[in-house]
Order: structure tokens, then C-alpha cells, then sequence
């Protein structure tokens, strides 16, 4: 029951507040929609402390794919490409993508 909450919360989140995400793997692409946000606020786990990153991050229903993903592939999020760094998922069905960018600001 638990879980089954966390999805419908997790998916009417990604429905109302998403944005386009393009998630790329070699010459295959899949469309989704994310919560995307520029920096991320975590815990550390060993202080349990507060910590800002500029890290850029990605939230998604791992149901909207056809794939898992993977660090290595790309993200393309507000026109932007990403690399994905780390993939951390929620233990139902969203997942967290930590990214880093791979084009020069402009």
C-alpha cells in the first residue's frame, strides 16, 4: 500500500510540475518528463548535516521509461546536455539523477 502511494504521488508530481526531459543512450532517445532542478540540497549520511551542491539533479518515475538509467548517459534538460553521474533510486519507482553538465556556460 505504501508503495502503491508513492507512485500515484510521485507520478501526479512529474504530471503537473514535469518538464521535457530527453534522456539519450548511444543513438537511442526517450522522452519524459522530469522534476528538474539546477542545485540539490541533501544530508550527509554520516553527520546527517545539511549540504548544497551545485550539482544539477533530475527526478524521475522509472515507469516513464523503457530503460533504466545509467551513469554514462545523457541528459537534455531546459536545452542543456547533462552526463549523468550517479543514478539513485527512491526504492519504488522514482529515481534521482545526480548530473553534470557537459557543454561551457554561456
Amino acid at each position: 500500500m505504501l508503495n502503491d502511494l508513492a507512485n500515484r504521488v510521485l507520478a501526479a508530481g512529474v504530471s503537473v510540475m514535469g518538464e521535457p526531459i530527453t534522456l539519450t543512450r548511444g543513438a537511442a532517445s526517450y522522452q519524459l518528463k522530469g522534476l528538474f532542478q539546477d542545485s540539490f540540497k541533501a544530508m550527509d549520511p554520516e553527520t546527517g548535516m545539511p549540504v548544497t551542491s551545485l550539482q544539477p539533479v533530475v527526478g524521475i518515475n522509472t515507469r516513464d521509461l523503457e530503460i533504466s538509467p545509467k551513469v554514462g548517459d545523457t541528459i537534455t534538460a531546459r536545452g542543456i546536455p547533462y552526463r549523468v553521474r550517479d543514478v539513485q533510486p527512491d526504492g519504488h519507482t522514482g529515481t534521482t539523477l545526480m548530473l553534470q553538465r557537459t557543454s561551457a556556460r554561456g
